[in-house]
């Protein structure tokens, strides 16, 4: 499986601590679990990360790169496509230079400062000049000097007169490269506020909006709840969706294999007869019998969460098992393409069934006295032991982060995606703990999904030491 983020590298983070992560010629696995002390930044790493990787304009991401104190970041993807944001903070603390590049080629670079702050003679040079070289750069040959009247000006003095390459810069061109080569992002912080570019935030909702708003007197920890209830929501709406475009998608290859099955027969009607071919194409009532068997079992199968109807075959066995010999071989020449054509219909619904059964399976095994079920024309329902629904706001604080992050993991399957989780034991019993990151991954199975969480629960990390990756401070 491809992975999505190789490495994390930052230097001076706090102006203290300067990290490699993993250490040098190792990767990140499919799911990694940062572990240190408290203090040592593994919230904060994985909080830059998020920003840096995530495209969205109008999210406060660049700002969020530039509030916390660090010399310099790196995220480095699996695709060979390297991030890096750096402060020039001999210069201007309230400026970053990011870039983006593949291997000595610099795609893309970005001299950004905060809002409301004016471009220092710094900034205007490095966004104006269009012939930088990412070689002189990496070899310490660019530096920025301060000339007799106070101004600064740029020197390229690696390159001289062997002449300068040319890479894009600015904003349009690092956005630009920016949604071309990151993964979608999600970010589980500790207050279980799900945060993505790709989800909308509840606190858009009408009702939320009203509550804070009008004459409705709320505390903040009601609306915290009701956030999270919304959140909820909107993740089993978009995972019920996602399956259903999953199974429409299904059906319709499905239809291109009973079209499939029609050509060929009409083929071999209009096909001239040779005799060397006599009796070959005979359908074998035996045979038909045992295909009859799987038909009914795969129906049966899919039927429970409404992707096809059960299918009864009782006429289709009498026919096939009639007493005279013609009578059944005539029934299995008739029957043969309409039960290719069925098993065509229920093979291309098949995978789409694996993922809901794994996902409803996986959900009920952590739940007690209540249970998932899902329905293609009702989507998700939660409903107790008595058979009563349970809305959002009946489920536990961490049942609903359990469901909340599942969902989502679900219906990232079709894109490269990565999941950032803060303290993912906050809510969870030490029994969730241990089965978190194997579900998972289970859920997520076959798909370009990556888990980075940050713990202190000896219960999840003892259950995954190869995925431990601890925060230890380099030198410098």
């Amino acid at each position: 499986m491809e992975l999505l983020i190789k490495a994390i590298r930052v230097k001076d983070l706090f102006g203290f601590y300067s990290y490699d992560l993993p250490s040098a010629g190792k990767s990140l696995p499919d799911a990694a679990i940062f572990y240190g002390d408290n203090g040592l930044g593994k919230s904060t790493v994985l909080r830059l990360v998020f920003h840096m990787l995530s495209p969205a304009d109008n999210k406060g991401h660049r700002s969020a790169l530039l509030e916390v104190p660090y010399r310099y970041l790196e995220v480095e993807l699996s695709s060979g496509i390297v991030l890096r944001a750096s402060r020039r903070a001999e210069i201007d603390e309230k400026a970053l230079v990011l870039a983006i590049s593949k291997g000595s080629k610099t795609l893309a670079e970005w001299n950004f400062s905060s809002p409301g702050h004016h471009a220092s003679d710094v900034d205007r040079i490095l966004n104006e000049l269009t012939h930088v070289s990412s070689e002189s750069s990496n070899k310490g040959g660019i530096s920025i000097k301060k000339t007799s009247d106070g101004r600064y000006i740029f020197v390229d003095e690696y390159h001289g007169a062997r002449g300068r390459k040319n890479h894009p810069r600015g904003e349009a061109a690092y956005m630009q490269e920016l949604l071309r080569h990151v993964p979608n992002m999600f970010l589980l912080n500790a207050e279980r506020r799900l945060d993505s570019d790709i989800v909308s935030d509840p606190s858009d909702e009408v009702e939320l909006r009203r509550a804070l708003r009008f004459d409705e007197p709320k505390r903040i920890n009601d609306l915290v709840v009701r956030s999270r209830e919304i959140a909820l929501s909107q993740a089993l709406s978009a995972a019920g969706k996602w399956i259903s475009a999953q199974a429409v998608q299904g059906a319709n290859r499905g239809s291109t294999n009973v079209h499939g099955v029609y050509v060929n027969v009409l083929r071999h009607l209009v096909a001239p007869a040779k005799k060397n071919q006599a009796g070959t194409d005979l359908a074998h009532p035996e045979m038909l019998l045992t295909s009859l068997t799987e038909i009914e079992s795969k129906s049966a199968q899919l039927a429970k969460y409404e992707l096809t109807a059960e299918l009864s075959t009782s006429d289709f066995r009498r026919a096939l098992q009639a007493t005279a010999k013609t009578k059944r071989q005539i029934a299995a020449n008739l029957l043969k393409p309409y039960l290719d054509s069925l098993q065509g219909r229920l093979a291309a619904l098949e995978p789409v069934y694996r993922v809901v059964d794994d996902f409803v399976t996986i959900v009920n095994g952590f739940l007690y006295d209540k249970s998932l079920s899902f329905g293609f024309s009702s989507g998700f329902q939660i409903k107790n032991k008595r058979g009563d629904e349970l809305g959002p706001r009946l489920l536990s604080s961490g049942e609903q982060q359990l469901l909340l992050l599942f969902c989502y993991a679900l219906v990232s399957r079709d894109k490269p995606s990565v999941f950032i989780i803060d303290e993912p034991e906050i809510s969870l019993n030490v029994k969730w703990q241990r089965k978190l990151v194997q579900s998972l991954l289970d859920i997520t199975k076959g798909s370009r999904i990556q888990f980075i969480l940050a713990s202190h629960s000896m219960e999840l990390i003892a259950q995954h030491r190869g995925r431990v990756v601890k925060l230890e401070s380099r030198d410098g």
